[in-house]
């Protein structure tokens, strides 16, 4: 019987640590420059301490307690905290985020009058996380529009015009329209 294959390097490119803390609701971390410290949930730390580091730049992770010293990427901590293999947290990670569910056969960047609107993972004000999967036209006017989902909830699929999509990640609109700030291209 031939195993269901997997892209680890896909996977890892979609999903970032921060997304993994807040689908196992690790809160209470601090954040210390570019890291954030607290207890680890992977041997369910009950001492006060900042055993776990994450460093969300890099998508990493350590544990610096004696017994657990468990460390690595996104798949590396959900291996840890379903105590599997790192093939079967790929897929688990696969299936909860739905990579590779909408892949898009046009080029991975779309464009924006002029502007790209690039594949990627986007934040909205609230925290809420949205991948950017395709640009299409409206029925009745043909306006370009982007095809994006969000990556939480029921992964809702949604349209809207290019100029939603910021490529800088300091920006702000001036407009007031709703903004999606692009923190991860894929």
């Amino acid at each position: 019987m031939a195993e269901e294959w997997v892209d680890f390097k896909k996977v890892k490119a979609a999903v970032t640590m921060q997304m993994v803390l807040d689908h196992y609701g690790v809160n209470g971390l601090r954040a210390v420059g570019d890291e954030l410290r607290g207890r680890c949930p992977i041997h369910k730390s009950t001492a006060r301490g900042n055993h776990l580091s994450v460093n969300l730049k890099k998508n990493a992770f350590k544990c610096f307690f004696g017994n657990c010293r468990a460390s690595g990427n996104v798949l590396d901590f959900v291996a840890a905290m379903e105590s599997c293999s790192v093939r079967d947290a790929a897929l688990k990670l696969r299936d909860w985020y739905k990579i590779g569910e909408s892949e898009s056969p046009s080029d991975s960047r779309q464009e924006k009058g002029g502007v790209e609107v690039r594949r990627g993972i986007y934040r909205d004000e609230s925290g809420g996380l949205y991948e950017v999967l395709a640009t299409a036209a409206h029925l009745d006017d043909l306006r370009e529009v982007v095809v994006y989902r969000e990556l939480f909830g029921e992964f809702h699929f949604w349209v809207a015009p290019p100029e939603t999509f910021d490529q800088e990640s300091d920006s702000e609109r001036a407009d007031g329209l709703r903004s999606l700030t692009l923190i991860k291209t894929l």
